[in-house]
């Protein structure tokens, strides 16, 4: 276990980890041929439209707003795909993430960032603390940004990855919140 001397960013608890068998099922769910991957992206993004609208258009425009198509194709793809997995996942458990809830999880990104950066001996970025909190998950996300950066021509518009990775960072953190506790155990309270 690793210690973390300051985080502005909550604890995931374990119930609310998307594991290893929720990705396997999500890559099954996704088809081998790529018109199956299409339309199992678009079916997944509509669903995510109607149950998580405010997730959904916060995260629609932080990705379309970029001009690199290959990091809207990489943000479109993880957006859906990580909405997926936690369906997977929790599929009777998962609450919608109401406006508040997304900022939360923006500003406690925010914050999160600011201490790191204030901080010479931090040796964490958030994102470690984020995939310190949804291991699997993050790997995933991680894997397919890799990916896409080795596919460039030339080269990339590195910024417009960093934002649609930060919003993927918010969408992990906003999900991994709004998965209700399981019958019989008790959330830890929001300290504000």
């Amino acid at each position: 276990m690793v210690f973390l001397r300051k985080a502005a960013l909550r604890p995931v608890p374990a119930w609310a980890v998307v594991d290893e068998v929720a990705l396997e099922g999500l890559e099954v769910s996704l088809g081998e041929a790529d018109e199956d991957l299409q339309r199992a992206l678009d079916n997944g993004y509509r669903e995510m439209d109607r149950l998580q609208p405010a997730l959904a258009e916060w995260l629609a425009a932080q990705v379309s707003s970029r001009s690199d198509e290959l990091a809207q194709s990489v943000g479109y793809f993880l957006v859906v795909t990580v909405y997926m997995a936690f369906r997977e996942a929790f599929p009777t458990r998962l609450d919608a993430v109401d406006l508040a809830a997304l900022t939360l999880a923006l500003e406690t990104l925010e914050v999160d960032e600011q201490l790191r950066a204030n901080d010479p001996t931090e040796v964490f970025e958030s994102d470690d603390v984020v995939a310190m909190g949804q291991p699997p998950l993050l790997t995933f996300v991680q894997h397919h940004f890799d990916e896409a950066l080795a596919q460039a021509d030339g080269s990339p518009d590195l910024e417009a990855f960093d934002i649609v990775y930060r919003a993927i960072l918010v969408e992990v953190i906003a999900l991994s919140h709004a998965v209700r506790a399981p019958g019989g155990t008790a959330q830890a309270p929001v300290l504000a």
